[in-house]
């Protein structure tokens, strides 16, 4: 028992000391045209909060975003826009939301009611 308990302490000490030592990427500024596909490993997660900090101050400035098209893809939404900051700088960019519809999700409610209430009887 105390040999079991010893190779578990000392299985975990070596496991986990690695989480504290993560390598990342010292550039990680991500580009409009490639984002982060360049960044492999750890550092994509890091590339990734980036970008989206990037593109929340974007929409949250002082531009105007017009949707240009909605297409449903199933339960997905695909959202084609245009974020403008001045009559000569705009930007073009496509966006893929989960957003179901009524009935879908319904569905699923329905669906996941009739599991629970089959697995009970």
């Amino acid at each position: 028992m105390i040999r079991f308990l010893f190779l578990y302490i000392l299985f975990l000490l070596f496991n986990c000391s690695s989480f504290g030592n993560v390598p990342t990427e010292p550039n990680l500024n991500p580009s409009h045209d490639t984002g982060c596909s360049k960044v492999n490993g750890p550092s994509w997660f890091l590339c990734m909060e980036k970008l989206q900090a990037t593109w929340q101050i974007i929409e949250s400035s002082k531009a105007i975003v017009t949707i240009l098209s909605k297409d449903r893809e199933g339960e997905y939404l695909r959202l084609k826009k245009r974020i403008c900051w001045s009559e000569f700088f705009c930007r073009d960019f496509e966006e893929v939301v989960y957003a179901p519809t009524f009935f879908q999700r319904l569905k699923v409610t329905l669906s996941t009611i009739l599991i629970s209430v089959c697995i009970g009887f």
